[in-house]
């Protein structure tokens, strides 16, 4: 009984161990000075770049023409984006998404967002972190 008692304290030890560091990989903060690539259909069929930076971000097309600025902010699993500048804007509009990544990919999920079209475009779309080239 006391061996098996033991064993399951060990595998939750485990357990616990691998999932904070699982968890320690994973967090948001990680986000700033980033870069993120997505392929967005109808009705952009264009491939975008999201850049977050501190406390802003930037959305880039193909061409790397900027359609987006906004100002951002991250906060525990939550990503809020207020756009100020671009073809692309929805100002006086702020939109909060959850934030979950795995290894080199990313997903937005709307929590909230009065920019419909801000909202179609994020929510649920899979972004693939950008390996910066060494120069």
């Amino acid at each position: 009984m006391i061996m098996k008692k033991t064993m399951l304290l060990v595998c939750f030890l485990l357990f616990g161990l691998a999932g904070s560091h699982l968890h320690a990989q994973m967090q948001p903060q990680s986000l700033k000075n980033t870069d993120w690539k997505t392929y967005i259909g109808d009705p952009l069929y264009d491939t975008l770049t999201l850049h977050i930076r501190t406390d802003s971000s930037f959305v880039t097309d193909k061409s790397g023409n900027t359609v987006v600025r906004s100002v951002c902010k991250v906060s525990a699993d939550t990503l809020t984006l207020t756009d100020y500048d671009g073809q692309y804007a929805c100002p006086n509009a702020t939109g909060k998404y959850k934030i979950s990544i795995t290894a080199d990919a990313m997903l937005l999920t709307l929590i909230d967002d009065p920019c419909e079209g801000r909202g179609n475009s994020l929510n649920g779309i899979k972004w693939t972190k950008v390996v910066q080239k060494a120069p």
